[in-house]
């Protein structure tokens, strides 16, 4: 629904229940959003009918037609949300805290003092996504394979890769890398690339340290 719609259907309507209701509306609309997560973590995104969706939702099946004119509006927009949560509540606070970290290391620090914290630091990122954020990251991945089919959603998951990388660049500058974009995108493919071997693998067919290991090889060819 757009802006328009709204203060259309609320032209002759008094301003305080207009307000209400568009509160109301908004409150409808994410409810929509986030039960569209739930659908993507029990059926991929493949499962998201609006059926399925309004039935997760506890809303009429003619709500998600209301506040979205298709399926494709509906999984960007709920993809959108997500990745805006994803930031705004872990990956962005993690990653801040992480530059605060490579920050305080002293001017002097040698080569191996500076691969040792940026090791950790992302073996901690990954194992926490594995650990105490696993739905999470699923719903990331299914969003992310959906979008090889759909132009509008690469445009979305492109927003949220440079987001990334806008984060570790700063941790990266500190590092004094000869080229800290490509550092960066081959860092953060290395974190993909761990993060769904960790999904796809039970932890018993892992040994101890394989984390850091598999970073140890990347961070070390960053220079």
């Amino acid at each position: 629904m757009t802006t328009s719609q709204t203060a259309t259907d609320n032209s002759d309507v008094p301003e305080p229940v207009a307000v209400h209701r568009q509160a109301r509306g908004e409150e409808r609309r994410t409810t929509i959003l986030r039960a569209t997560w739930q659908v993507v973590l029990a059926d991929g995104v493949r499962g998201v009918k609006h059926r399925a969706v309004a039935k997760a939702a506890g809303v009429p099946l003619a709500s998600t037609t209301y506040y979205f004119k298709d399926i494709q509006e509906l999984l960007i927009q709920s993809f959108q949300l997500f990745a805006e949560e994803s930031l705004a509540q872990f990956t962005r606070p993690f990653w801040q805290r992480a530059y605060e970290q490579m920050a305080a290391l002293p001017d002097d620090a040698d080569r191996d003092a500076l691969e040792a914290i940026l090791i950790d630091l992302a073996a901690e990122f990954i194992e926490l996504r594995l650990n105490e954020h696993r739905e999470h990251l699923v719903m990331e991945y299914a969003f992310w394979y959906a979008a090889l089919h759909d132009d509008e959603l690469q445009a979305a998951v492109r927003h949220m890769a440079l987001e990334w990388l806008k984060l570790l660049q700063p941790c990266l500058a500190r590092v004094s890398l000869s080229n800290q974009e490509q550092a960066a995108k081959s860092l953060l493919a290395t974190v993909r690339r761990i993060e769904y071997e960790g999904l796809i693998h039970s932890s018993a067919s892992h040994r101890d340290g394989w984390i850091r290991e598999a970073l140890a090889y990347q961070v070390h060819g960053l220079w």
